[in-house]
């Protein structure tokens, strides 16, 4: 009885501030399809790789930035990017790693496929990378998470190439 008065003292106490950061809906729409958006691509300017990069800018119908995604090939595998808006207080960002089974340009090196892929994912609530408190979180929360958060942020939100699409967004 008392762990149950506990839980229900708890969730009393936590569940408004955790409800205030709408976590389902910014892992929707990383997860949501990009077809049926406008797509419009750039280059990337600060060229990380010898194959270079790529943006992809998808609007909505009424033109709101819906989703920016930023690709960095190489020959051993690529970087992928993704910020998907909910709002301009509701975002996230996901932080993809692919490397292949095999250098991508050596013609004779038979067939190449993907050998591993992982990614991060980042939850921004009013500008603030969200965490659960560190009694309930399952992910290790510890300053690698925060780091790697901010370092997303920075990258997809105050890059010269992007800025101005994503001036709306809280920081």
């Amino acid at each position: 009885m008392k762990t149950l008065f506990t839980m229900l003292v708890t969730l009393a106490v936590c569940g408004p501030a955790l409800a205030d950061c709408q976590v389902a809906a910014i892992e929707k729409s990383l997860a949501a399809p990009l077809d049926g958006l406008k797509k419009v691509e750039r280059p990337v300017t600060d060229i990380q790789s010898t194959e270079g990069g790529v943006w992809r800018i998808y609007r909505k119908k009424d033109g709101r930035l819906a989703t920016l995604v930023r690709l960095d090939g190489g020959e051993s595998g690529m970087n992928e990017r993704r910020l998907s808006v909910v709002s301009p207080d509701a975002y996230g960002i996901s932080v993809t790693r692919v490397d292949y089974l095999r250098h991508a340009f050596i013609d004779d090196g038979g067939p190449n496929g993907t050998a591993k892929r992982s990614t991060e994912y980042f939850y921004f609530c009013s500008g603030k990378l969200y965490a659960p408190p560190e009694m309930y979180a399952t992910a290790t929360m510890d300053g690698s998470y925060a780091k790697a958060g901010a370092d997303a942020q920075r990258a997809m939100l105050m890059d010269k190439d992007v800025a101005e699409l994503t001036k709306a967004l809280k920081r």
